[in-house]
């Protein structure tokens, strides 16, 4: 069975499924001034400003995409970013549906 893992805090908010991963929230960065991506637990070398981040994963394909890319309204509503990135990721790529499983490659 499939059944998705949803989770949730007031600085990250997540959707795990047997396929792919969903993630935003603090602990994926972006720069803003170094237009780079920080991995996690790591800071900027030069202390700027940095961004929350959506991330997508899919059998070893990772998306990053900032905050201010996803054109949200409030970086900490991360349940609300959340949904703003799969949306992204659905409106830009196809998914072949099977009518009796749902989503198939």
């Amino acid at each position: 069975m499939n059944k998705p893992d949803v989770y949730e805090a007031s600085d990250y908010a997540g959707l795990e499924t047997k396929n792919a991963k969903f993630y935003y929230g603090y602990e994926q960065k972006y720069c803003k001034t170094c237009k780079e991506f920080i991995e996690p637990a790591k800071t900027c070398d030069y202390s700027h400003e940095m961004e929350c981040c959506f991330m997508a994963a899919f059998e070893g394909i990772e998306i990053k995409i900032p905050f201010s890319t996803l054109g949200g309204t409030d970086e900490w509503d991360c349940v609300g970013n959340l949904l703003l990135g799969i949306g992204f990721i659905l409106a830009k790529y196809h998914l072949e549906l099977d009518t009796k499983m749902g989503v198939k490659k």
